[in-house]
């Protein structure tokens, strides 16, 4: 025989508790299954019928409260995915992209590469993985699967084994998109994620990234090829292309900023009369605009270079086919290459330009790191500190002979 109905609306029948709240059209049902069991939850959605979920607690209170929380959803107007409690990672990475500021932020290639590993994410979890479960054994998984490549993407793409450095950066996503979720108001006054799942769970890290640096023995000998190159030159328009790369190749050891960046100058950004460059919001990857003051001896060699190119305004590295476009990246890493080949200089492993930039970095460390930032384009230290100023042997050597001692206080030296 049934128990009664409780003053709080709570029915023990057959030792498994129940309750109904709302009315009828806008109802939400809490259950068990078993004695003592995890409660449950069932809405009748219309155009869908039922829809029942579990809500991980075997707590009457807890389960009272989630319940609450659905039918106040419901009852204004939330969307079923929402509403029911359930959040799918196809809709938190849909509102992530269209709502997220350090998504929208981004610049489109940015974006992009973003939107190529949000793919690779739901195609290992599934559009609707409810988020609000995943747990340290799935983040597992996802890194194993991701190592050894083989994840089926829709667009019929199969993943190929990467490095920990991509899963990490897939990882930084998911974790992005599960944070930020924790921040959105629902109508209700809820949360659209009411806590982030993985929260705490440590990511998997590469322990040896390569993050080649160039010297300035490299730099010497590629500008020595690149004008060799220019030498032997068979028309202008090749003469132009070598002294183009030479343009290119100063800028990115002199002033350590990324190729992006470098590409798209204008000569109108160089003013020689203040002694500034101004790299443009448009080419920095978070959309902002630096001015800094140039060395005399970088500004004379850029006079020399306009004098070389004949140039007065528009693009340092016009495109040849279309002189209103900068020229594409893909060509600066083609004779880079070819030129370093001339050279008889060793590939690095892990970048062409970027080594440039970490060694501009690594040689102003005895500088001041908020300085070097804004230099250099780093908004935040921690990136340059982590990724850009690498040990060097003149840096270390100097660490292992220092002979200053820690001496108690009131010691005599002897």
């Amino acid at each position: 025989m049934a128990s009664p109905t409780r003053r709080d609306g709570w029915r023990c029948v057959g030792g498994k508790w129940t309750r109904s709240l709302g009315e009828r059209g806008t109802r939400v049902r809490l259950f068990q299954k078993r004695r003592n069991g995890t409660f449950y939850r069932a809405v009748w959605i219309r155009g869908k019928g039922h829809d029942r979920a579990c809500l991980h607690t075997r707590m009457r209170e807890e389960a009272d409260r989630v319940g609450r929380q659905l039918l106040a959803a419901l009852l204004s107007g939330t969307p079923h995915s929402a509403a029911s409690g359930r959040v799918t990672l196809k809709e938190l990475w849909e509102r992530f992209r269209n709502e997220a500021p350090n998504f929208l932020d981004n610049k489109p290639r940015t974006k992009q590469e973003t939107e190529a590993r949000a793919q690779i994410l739901l195609s290992f979890f599934g559009e609707e993985c409810d988020v609000r479960h995943l747990n340290a054994r799935d983040q597992t998984a996802y890194t194993t699967q991701r190592i050894a490549g083989g994840i089926q993407c829709p667009d019929g793409r199969v993943t190929s084994e990467v490095r920990a450095r991509s899963v990490e950066a897939d990882l930084v996503l998911l974790h992005a998109m599960l944070s930020w979720g924790t921040t959105v108001r629902v109508p209700g006054g809820g949360r659209f994620l009411e806590h982030n799942p993985l929260a705490g769970v440590r990511r998997v890290r590469e322990l040896n990234p390569k993050r080649p640096v160039a010297t300035w023995e490299r730099f010497q000998k590629t500008r020595n090829a690149i004008r060799s190159l220019e030498d032997a030159a068979k028309s202008d328009r090749e003469r132009v292309r070598w002294i183009r790369l030479d343009l290119a190749l100063v800028l990115a050891e002199a002033t350590g900023r990324r190729l992006g960046a470098i590409r798209q100058l204008r000569w109108e950004d160089l003013d020689f009369h203040q002694s500034t460059i101004r790299w443009r919001p448009e080419a920095d990857k978070k959309g902002r605009e630096w001015v800094v003051p140039l060395p005399k001896s970088l500004l004379d060699e850029l006079k020399r270079f306009r004098r070389r190119l004949g140039a007065v305004a528009g693009w340092l590295f016009a495109a040849e086919q279309d002189p209103d476009q900068p020229m594409d990246r893909h060509l600066f890493d083609k004779w880079l290459a070819v030129a370093e080949r001339a050279a008889k200089l060793p590939k690095l492993e892990g970048g062409l330009w970027h080594p440039y930039r970490r060694k501009w970095a690594t040689e102003r460390k005895g500088h001041s790191l908020k300085d070097v930032a804004a230099a250099g384009g780093w908004q935040d230290t921690e990136t340059l500190l982590r990724c850009y100023q690498q040990p060097d042997n003149e840096t270390l050597l100097a660490v292992m002979s220092e002979e200053r001692k820690l001496r108690e206080v009131g010691a005599v030296s002897g």
